[in-house]
């Protein structure tokens, strides 16, 4: 997904939006709204596939109505009335990060899981003057109530997508890791939010730097990890680091793993294994909120199309469930998409997954 941050006259809207709100205040009826009819009909499918549990509504913040209106944008509230789950991406500043807390979002996917753990630390939902209202009793995020998602597991923090990433993401205890999956030429579900090796991203594992895009598909999965590094650091993020130092656990997961460096390429179980190892014996007695989070984390996982024009091929999905499904991670894992036929075919050929729908753009009749 984007993750452009917030506009000023986004932000705006959030914060007027939040203003709308208050005690008591009567839902609206669902009604003729495109966003609702979406989802609606989504839950419909899943259940004729035998499932038992709702797709998820994940729109761009940027979209969300001030609430009590209706109009163009997504209006939140129908959405809660018919019973929908809405969580929201990207967002990365702490005024909006609040608004939308006063807003009642189910989840915020963010870049900064510094930032978001803080606000929903900060949260002070039944206006008692008591903050925390998001915690369960031992001062973890509590999932029932919302959904903290570090994007491409911590994004401002770290380069995208890779295991010192999720590391952050954890150290600071996301209730879900969110990433992106591509396929390599030998069919094996990696890490990338886009189709290519990017020079701006990743590098040769000798130093030297990329020439030209290289894609990912053109490559097995043992040549990718072998030959390429992703660990170049964005302009535009200016808390991002690549400092080893400061991702022990990545480091020596890795060595144990056979990876060249902390920032190759991870494939999609290893990501689940390293998770996993956050909460062993040691982790438990070194920082037990730490390893108790990492026990539970659960995983957003993207099918990522291989161009604007290309749709999803069901062997994507298909990849993807079979490491989820021998991960033994049904229960804890979403797979999410812009794309509503892989959706379909995600929830035709594997129902006992959830299935997540990215909205860019407030849903039409046309599509």
């Amino acid at each position: 997904m984007s993750s452009a941050p917030l506009t000023a006259s986004a932000l705006l809207l959030v914060g007027l939006a939040a203003g709308c709100t208050g005690p008591g205040r009567a839902a609206p009826a669902p009604g003729d709204d495109p966003t609702v009819r979406l989802m609606d009909t989504a839950r419909a499918y899943a259940r004729t596939q035998g499932s038992n549990r709702a797709p998820v509504c994940s729109p761009s913040a940027t979209l969300l109505s001030p609430s009590g209106t209706s109009g163009r944008g997504i209006d939140l509230e129908r959405l809660h009335a018919a019973g929908h789950r809405v969580v929201v991406w990207t967002v990365n500043d702490l005024p909006t990060m609040q608004a939308l807390l006063r807003r009642g979002v189910d989840g915020i996917i963010s870049d900064r899981p510094d930032l978001l753990a803080r606000a929903v630390r900060d949260f002070d939902a039944n206006a008692d003057g008591i903050p925390g209202d998001l915690l369960d009793a031992e001062g973890l995020i509590d999932p029932r109530r919302f959904d903290a998602q570090g994007h491409r597991g911590a994004r401002s923090l770290r380069p995208e997508n890779t295991l010192p990433a999720f590391e952050a993401a954890l150290d600071h205890h996301m209730t879900t890791l969110e990433l992106d999956t591509v396929l390599t030429a030998d069919g094996v579900p990696v890490l990338s939010h886009d189709p290519d090796l990017f020079p701006t991203k990743c590098r040769h594992i000798d130093g030297s730097l990329l020439t030209a895009p290289v894609p990912i598909a053109s490559l097995t999965v043992a040549r990718l990890q072998a030959d390429f590094v992703c660990d170049r650091l964005l302009e535009d993020r200016p808390e991002q680091t690549n400092d080893r130092a400061r991702s022990p656990e990545a480091v020596a997961f890795a060595a144990r793993a056979g990876l060249p460096d902390a920032y190759s390429v991870p494939t999609l179980r290893q990501v689940f294994a390293f998770a996993a190892s956050q909460s062993d014996a040691e982790h438990l007695a070194r920082d037990p909120l730490r390893a108790r989070n990492a026990e539970r984390v659960r995983f957003n996982v993207e099918l990522k199309r291989t161009s604007a024009r290309t749709d999803i091929a069901p062997a994507h999905g298909d990849a993807v469930a079979q490491v989820i499904l021998s991960s033994g991670l049904t229960d804890r894992v979403d797979v999410q998409s812009f794309d509503g036929g892989a959706l379909r075919s995600v929830q035709a050929r594997h129902p006992g997954l959830r299935t997540v729908y990215l909205l860019e753009h407030v849903p039409t009749d046309a599509g």
